[in-house]
């Protein structure tokens, strides 16, 4: 599938992995939804890089905002073909001092939404959909029970609407290992995260947003995870 004339959003575009995606997209031809929630000047950097693009801010972690962004997508094109959910809340911390807040906020963004974003986009033509997974969905993490528990289960909504949406919707899923080091990450930490990658080095942004886009342009997958995580999961 061509991407010229498409319409995509990616959310969680203005930063990081998302920015990516929304880069590697727009300038593949397709006209590009920039969502964002508080990184505006950042937002507006993307969009003025990319031909047919718009910034529209939204705040996803509740019923309200996942409604603005699909009447925002509405009321400009009247069509959507393509929904990446990149954006997501990290968190790190041992289990027995996360608070209930913390899950229920990581629940609402990175599981919620997609799923919230999904069905309000069927209306519009929806015909494919990425998400944003991590290696954390299939493989634990330390004192990352509450995000790693979001990620899995937006691991398995992708698979269960793959089928339940066939053959309208594809759903497919990238899931990065580590591309961009967490900022508070020490020196030694990201010493041995690199010490568990059989290519002997992290990736990066772009190489998750080349596999997006191999995933909206091939019609012949539904219900693929791709790991861009240099073999990290095999160990």
């Amino acid at each position: 599938m061509e991407l010229e004339g498409k319409v995509v959003v990616v959310t969680g575009a203005a930063r990081r992995v998302g920015r990516a995606i929304a880069k590697e997209l727009g300038q593949a031809g397709a006209s590009v939804v920039v969502h964002y929630h508080r990184s505006s000047e950042e937002a507006t950097k993307v969009v003025a890089t990319l031909p047919r693009s718009v910034a529209v801010q939204a705040d996803l972690s509740d019923l309200e905002g996942c409604r603005v962004l699909i009447d925002a997508v509405r009321s400009r094109h009247r069509k959507l073909d393509i929904l990446v959910n990149s954006a997501a809340r990290y968190s790190r911390s041992p289990f027995a001092y996360e608070k209930d807040e913390t899950w229920q906020e990581l629940f609402a963004l990175n599981l919620m939404a997609p799923a919230r974003l999904i069905r309000m986009a069927l209306p519009l033509g929806l015909s494919s959909v990425i998400n944003i997974v991590d290696v954390a969905a299939e493989k634990p993490w330390k004192h990352h029970a509450a995000y790693a528990a979001t990620k899995a289960g937006l691991l398995q909504l992708t698979k269960n609407l793959a089928l339940e949406l066939a053959p309208a919707v594809r759903v497919n899923a990238v899931a990065p290992g580590t591309v961009v080091f967490p900022e508070d990450f020490s020196p030694s930490e990201r010493a041995a995260v690199v010490e568990r990658i059989p290519l002997g080095r992290i990736g990066a942004p772009t190489d998750v947003a080349r596999a997006v886009r191999y995933l909206s342009q091939e019609e012949f997958l539904t219900g693929t995870v791709i790991s861009v995580d240099g073999g990290a999961g095999l160990k």
